[in-house]
């Protein structure tokens, strides 16, 4: 179907993960040329996406197609989704940990949520459409209507055969990487449903049983706008969370306290103690007060071993030691 990552925005949906963009994407030159092998892919599958969007638009209304008139809006919904996935694979190419210190994973949250939200009303409306074309059905296009819906097949079929042989050989698949194999499959199989379909509507129509063959081109909308509405609400309620930073609960700050108290001895005074939860992550940022001849490696195997302590207890912890030299006067 011409939904693309639209329809599996979970590819979105935090598909380039929560975790550090080096760790994400791999180490070396080898998971570099990965990505950007899958970046020229999206790149082929997004640029496409737009003669196949106006050939939907213009053919749902000339064949008077339900069906294929929510092809085009989910068209329309993936360009815009896909253009946060291309965005945020090309941070996480760049490796600015800098800027995304915890990698670039919002981004793909927020290029979900943007699906859901786009998904929910769209879907209802096009449900609602498509209600009234059972009712009182219209004379359908179907030989018109196959054709956006078979090329919509070959691309999606020449996609997932590149990103399928991609997964294979590459040593350790990014989530994206995997979440686009998912995807082109589910929307290649969609498309060869919608094909099969039209070519009942098409033989009951020629059949002498227009009542009934004009109806299944409303009723396949139904069935999609159904979908629609329905992942739609599942990633809205999803990404939602992920997109706003929240304090840890006074539960697990209290247990970060409790490491701080068991190491002690270890520093001089505690600085500020910043708590967030984003998504999945638990982030815990501390500065602490160290004396002047302490080493950075020190400081980095305490940071160690206070994550290792929290880490049973606060699940998706990242835990970051910020030292501070002692004051001195004189």
């Amino acid at each position: 179907m011409a939904g693309d990552a639209a329809m599996r925005s979970g590819p979105a949906s935090g598909a380039i993960g929560r975790e550090p963009a080096a760790a994400v994407t791999g180490a070396g030159a080898a998971g570099l040329d990965d990505e950007r092998r899958l970046y020229r892919l999206m790149l082929w599958g997004f640029f496409t996406l737009f003669p196949l969007s106006a050939m939907f638009i213009v053919t749902g209304l000339l064949a008077h197609s339900a069906a294929v008139i929510v092809c085009s809006v989910l068209s329309v919904i993936s360009i815009t989704v896909q253009s946060f996935s291309i965005y945020s694979l090309r941070q996480v190419m760049g490796r600015n940990t800098f800027r995304f210190p915890y990698g670039a994973g919002k981004l793909e949250d927020f290029s979900a949520f943007l699906c859901g939200v786009l998904f929910v009303p769209s879907g209802l409306l096009m449900a609602y459409d498509a209600a009234q074309r059972l009712q009182d059905p219209h004379q359908v296009g179907y030989l018109i209507g196959l054709i956006p819906v078979g090329l919509s097949a070959v691309r999606m079929a020449a996609l997932f055969i590149a990103v399928r042989r991609l997964a294979r050989e590459t040593r350790a698949p990014s989530p994206l990487l995997r979440a686009y194999v998912l995807d082109y499959r589910i929307s290649l199989l969609n498309d060869l449903g919608i094909i099969a379909a039209f070519a009942v509507g098409g033989i009951l129509v020629r059949a002498g049983a227009p009542a009934l063959g004009d109806r299944i081109d409303p009723l396949i909308a139904v069935v999609i706008s159904a979908y629609m509405v329905w992942a739609g609400v599942g990633l809205v309620r999803r990404n939602f969370r992920a997109l706003i930073d929240l304090p840890l609960p006074e539960s697990d700050q209290l247990l970060v306290m409790k490491v701080l108290a068991a190491h002690y001895a270890d520093y001089e005074a505690i600085g500020v103690l910043y708590t967030r939860a984003t998504g999945t992550r638990r982030i815990v940022e501390l500065e602490l007060v160290f004396p002047g001849e302490r080493t950075l490696g020190e400081i980095e195997e305490l940071s160690a071993v206070m994550e290792s302590d929290l880490a049973s207890e606060v699940p998706g912890l990242g835990f970051r030691i910020v030292p501070v030299a002692e004051a001195h006067t004189g």
